[in-house]
């Protein structure tokens, strides 16, 4: 018996990070199911199994945890990995906006976005946390990226600013669109088929290319 006493042990302990982790996964579960205002720290302290005073020495307050869970949902929006320059440019640009995520990790997404974005429409504090910690931190980096690209002559893009705002009204304008229209892709291929043309008309546009066929080449109109 005290052999088997002393393999068991105690218990393992979680480190501050392990619990952070958990924290900010609880909490954006619940914010999407709940909204921000229905969710208490107690009830995410509670599925954490940890102490309210626990969760306040790792988020000083409810506002700091939304801020980071708001990050933690930013890296999932978009994927600049080590850069993808190794990848033609419309491979890389379906790679950093993670077109072919499968559905469960997809609709996680979007209900993240459209139970958020409906709530912060009624309070200033929420509205600004996701446009500077959310929006505006991604496009920074998009514009980072999509200006390395114009260096390499991958791309040439007069105003980056202004393409890095077109490329995430793209994707993440249709995202929320689909979370409230109940998702209306028939099917994740259908998804990514969309995203793939945003792609290439931001790529190539919509005009034919000279000397290219039109409609009368054979093939249908869509």
């Amino acid at each position: 018996m005290e052999s088997a006493n002393k393999k068991r042990g105690r218990p393992r302990t979680m480190s501050d990070e392990q619990r952070r982790v958990c924290i900010v996964d609880v909490a954006e579960q619940l914010f999407v199911r709940k909204g921000y205002g229905g969710t208490s720290t107690g009830e995410i302290a509670g599925r954490c199994r940890i102490s309210k005073q626990t969760l306040y020495r790792i988020f000083p307050g409810k506002l700091q945890l939304f801020i980071a869970v708001v990050e933690a949902h930013r890296m999932r929006m978009m994927d600049l990995g080590n850069g993808y320059d190794d990848l033609p440019i419309e491979e890389a640009l379906a790679k950093v906006f993670m077109i072919d995520l499968d559905q469960k990790a997809y609709q996680l997404r979007a209900a993240f976005l459209r139970a958020l974005n409906m709530e912060a429409a009624s309070s200033p504090e929420l509205r600004r946390i996701l446009r500077l910690h959310g929006g505006e931190a991604n496009r920074a980096e998009l514009t980072a990226w999509l200006e390395r690209q114009c260096r390499r002559r991958n791309l040439v893009i007069h105003d980056v600013d202004s393409a890095a705002h077109l490329l995430m009204d793209m994707f993440t304008g249709s995202i929320i669109w689909d979370a409230l229209g109940g998702f209306g892709w028939p099917s994740r291929e259908a998804r990514i088929e969309h995203f793939r043309q945003c792609i290439q008309i931001f790529l190539h546009g919509v005009l034919p290319m000279e000397g290219s066929a039109g409609p009368s080449d054979g093939k249908a109109e869509h």
